[in-house]
C-alpha cells in the first residue's frame, strides 16, 4: 500500500512541478495575449503538400519548379501562402482557357 501512495505522490509532485515550470517560463505578454486567428505567412513544403492533398515527395517537387512561390531560408524550403493561392488561380485559369479553346476550335 505504500508504495501506491508513494508512486502517486511522486506522480503528483511531477505534475505540480511541470504546472510551475510551465508558468514560471511563460513570459506575461504571451499569457496575456490571445493566439493571433490569423494563419502564418508561409508554410513548410510538408504542410503545403498536406494542404493539397499530395505526397510529401510530389510537395518538394512542385516546390523545385520556377514559378512555385516557395524560397528557401538556411535550409529550409518555404511556401508563401497568398502566392500559392496565385499559383493555384494561375494554374486553374490556364488549363480553363486552354480547354476552352480546345472546344472552339
Amino acid at each position: 500500500m505504500k508504495e501506491q501512495s508513494g508512486s502517486y505522490n511522486i506522480a503528483e509532485r511531477l505534475a505540480t512541478r511541470k504546472r510551475k515550470q510551465t508558468v514560471v517560463n511563460t513570459p506575461p505578454e504571451a499569457a496575456a495575449s490571445p493566439m493571433p486567428s490569423q494563419p502564418r505567412m508561409v508554410m513548410t513544403v510538408e504542410e503545403m503538400g498536406r494542404e493539397l492533398g499530395v505526397s510529401r515527395a510530389t510537395a518538394y517537387e512542385l516546390s523545385q519548379h520556377p514559378d512555385f512561390p516557395s524560397f528557401s531560408i538556411g535550409r529550409r524550403v518555404l511556401v508563401s501562402r497568398d502566392g500559392l493561392a496565385k499559383w493555384i488561380e494561375k494554374q486553374y485559369t490556364e488549363k480553363h482557357i486552354e480547354s476552352s479553346e480546345t472546344i472552339e476550335k
